[in-house]
């Protein structure tokens, strides 16, 4: 029996004070994949004060990581797009370090790789406290009112690409500091990937908090993912990205 060589795959993580979680999440996900496919990890480590840079440094070896480290805090997008520049694999996941995304769901991913450029995962019942979901309704609204994007979950960071995709969208400079899938997705469809979804069971936040959406910043957070959509809604009106 012929047995068919194994895609490659990469998988990408933000983590920025990480430190409870990063470790067990890592290992989770090499027990999902192990003998299934062929892989390694991108961590972003993006400016952490806690010890989370010293943890991937120690299991660097055993799991098979690149790091890409920052002295100081750069933002969510930049360092997801610096993790998709250095990518080289056959396709790209992106997922977040925090736990929310349960590693168990990869599978689903990766088992549609072929039949669209791009797999997104969208929360079947989000485990996000209700500010946060009322926030990412609005911004949905306002999202669709600019870009023609019917996607349930737009904003979510559990992603796959093949590598064609993932090249082709590692070259903007993204306009949304914390909104990277907002505008990822959206340049996606302006330049014709084809996009299939996948319901994902999401988990609550076992450790702390989220870094960046504290209800008392979500005015000036509003703010700038607007003035974000508008230089991105510019910017594909008079490029020729297509």
């Amino acid at each position: 029996m012929r047995i068919k060589k194994k895609k490659d795959l990469q998988i990408l993580m933000p983590a920025h004070n990480e430190e409870k979680s990063i470790n067990s999440q890592i290992k989770k996900v090499y027990d999902v994949l192990r003998n299934k496919v062929r892989f390694s990890f991108i961590i972003c480590e993006d400016g952490s004060t806690d010890k989370t840079l010293e943890i991937l440094k120690n299991i660097k070896k055993k799991y098979r990581i690149t790091i890409l480290t920052k002295k100081y805090k750069q933002g969510y997008s930049k360092a997801v797009m610096n993790g998709i520049k250095k990518a080289n694999s056959s396709f790209l996941l992106i997922m977040d370090s925090d736990g929310q995304c349960d590693p168990k769901q990869i599978l689903k991913f990766w088992n549609k790789r072929n039949m669209s450029d791009i797999v997104c995962g969208w929360r079947i019942k989000r485990k996000d406290f209700l500010y946060r979901k009322f926030f990412s309704d609005f911004a949905k609204f306002v999202y669709k009112l600019f870009f023609n994007v019917t996607l349930k979950d737009p904003s979510f960071a559990f992603s796959l690409m093949n590598k064609n995709a993932y090249k082709s969208l590692s070259k903007f400079n993204p306009s949304m500091p914390d909104g990277f899938f907002w505008e990822l997705n959206a340049r996606a469809i302006h330049r014709g990937f084809s996009i299939i979804e996948v319901g994902i069971n999401h988990k609550k936040r076992k450790y702390g908090n989220t870094q960046i959406f504290h209800i008392y910043k979500l005015p000036i957070i509003a703010l700038i993912n607007l003035i974000g959509m508008i230089r991105i809604k510019i910017d594909l009106l008079l490029s020729n990205e297509k």
